[in-house]
Parts: structure tokens; sequence; C-alpha cells
């Protein structure tokens, strides 16, 4: 929701940081990279109890993951590939994030677990609409906003690093907001696709 609805607030930011490294002839690509590293990274400083430091890198991985796809359009380079390849990059960071919750968070493992049920029905959805449906303006594919986008669950990450006695509600709040964004999702691409 707020990847879609506030990033118009942050788009000039996104913008800035774009043409900056576009003067420097970095391409998305090498910022997608950075991003995926600084995410597995922030996983890895989770998982040995470095919560700030963790913190600081994901959502440093975030903003790099904004800026890469901004950066595409600007340089002409946006493509399908890109767009696919930014997709795994974001659940590799998300999946190192989850499974670093899982080891320093034992009590937290069978949320995390239907954290991770929610979150595949819900990439399952998305991936199925952007398949089936032309691609949305200025996008590579169908996008398709929902209650839980990428901030969303970066914020719920930052509530289970910070409140580590918590994280196994956090996890099952997160898991049911993925779940309705699922079904949020499934009925928007039904009523589009309109077979």
């Amino acid at each position: 929701m707020l990847d879609t609805h506030a990033r118009r607030l942050a788009q000039p930011l996104f913008d800035c940081l774009a043409q900056a490294l576009d003067r420097r002839g970095i391409g998305p690509l090498r910022v997608t990279l950075w991003a995926v590293a600084l995410g597995v990274l922030a996983a890895a400083c989770l998982a040995a109890g470095w919560t700030w430091v963790f913190l600081v890198l994901l959502w440093s991985s975030g903003l790099l993951d904004a800026v890469d796809g901004t950066l595409a359009r600007l340089s002409g380079k946006a493509s399908r590939a890109g767009a696919l390849f930014d997709i795994v990059c974001d659940r590799v960071v998300e999946g190192s994030v989850i499974v670093a919750l899982g080891l320093r968070l034992p009590d937290a493992r069978l949320a995390l677990l239907v954290l991770c049920a929610a979150i595949i029905l819900s990439l399952t959805v998305f991936l199925t609409a952007a398949a089936a449906l032309p691609a949305s303006s200025g996008k590579s594919l169908h996008y398709q906003a929902g209650l839980a986008e990428r901030t969303e669950g970066f914020a719920f990450f930052s509530l289970m690093a910070l409140w580590p006695q918590q994280a196994g509600n956090i996890a099952l709040v997160f898991a049911l907001v993925v779940g309705l964004t699922a079904v949020q999702r499934l009925r928007a691409a039904l009523r589009l696709i309109g077979d």
C-alpha cells in the first residue's frame, strides 16, 4: 500500500539518486545487485544479533531497490528480464531475513512458517496476474497494488527485530495482512480478466 500510495512523495528522492547514478555510468543491474547484497548482509547481521546494523542495512537495501527501477526507466534500460530479476532478488532478501529471524528466535519459527505460506500464496496471485494481464503504466509487468507491499514487509521485519519477544505475534499479524493482500489481488485480477 505504501509503495503505491506514498511513492509520489518519495519519488523526487528516487529520481535524484537515479540521476546521480546514471551520471556516474552505474546501471540498474548493479544497483539491484547492491540492494540484494545489502539485504542478505542485513539478514546476517540480524542473525548475529546486531539489530541496529540490520535496520540500517535493510532500509538501505529497500532504498536501492526503489531506485533501480527508476534508474532503469531513466536510462532506457527497463526490461521484463530486469523486472523478473528484481522480483527474484526481493524474495532473496525477504527469505534471508525470515531465515535469520528463525535462527535468532526459535520460539517464533511456527509463526514464521505461517508467514512464508502467506507470502507464497500472495506471490502466486501477484505473478499469475502479472503474466495474465497487460503491463501497468510505467512498469515492465502488470503491478497490482496491495495492502502489504515491500515497505510494509520491511516495517514488520523491523518490528520483529526490535521486539523479539513479540516476533511470533507480529509474524502472525503480518501473515494475516499478506493473506488479505492475496485475496484483494485475486479479486482485482479476476475482475480485470473478466472471463
